[in-house]
């Protein structure tokens, strides 16, 4: 087996405190640094983006944990596909949490943040929501 990447997009099923997003970040990177998966997660209120990068079982098993979580509701892949090598490969698990972000102050502004989050819009903008991702690379709170 080789490596993948997969992003997916799931919403809170309960309002999500400092605590429990502190909690998640800890938990993840503890698990993901036992599994060798890497990744990038992003919160605001209301949804969860997340890309996580590993070999394709240990990746689709804790996709299949997360979509079991009764913290997420309506867990939905968005992309799954071989990658040469990690973007996210410094981190067991880097976090932004969008809740305090202006979109136009960031560079390269679109509207994308501006829009009601819903599956239609992930899925029709793959594209967006990696490159999403990266933008918030240098900037993550390891």
């Amino acid at each position: 087996m080789g490596l993948i990447s997969l992003v997916y997009v799931s919403f809170e099923s309960r309002r999500m405190t400092s605590e429990d997003l502190q909690s998640i970040l800890n938990k993840a990177r503890t698990f993901n640094s036992e599994h060798q998966i890497t990744g990038m997660l992003l919160y605001r209120t209301g949804y969860f983006i997340q890309a996580l990068e590993g070999e394709e079982a240990d990746v689709m098993a804790l996709y299949e944990k997360i979509a079991r979580d009764d913290r997420h509701r309506h867990v939905l892949m968005i992309y799954k596909g071989p990658i040469e090598q990690r973007a996210f490969g410094n981190w067991t698990m880097g976090f932004k949490n969008l809740d305090n972000l202006t979109p136009a102050d960031l560079p390269g502004y679109t509207d994308f943040l501006s829009r009601e989050i819903t599956p239609e819009l992930m899925t029709n903008n793959v594209s967006r929501a990696l490159a999403f991702l990266e933008s918030f690379k240098e900037e993550a709170n390891y």
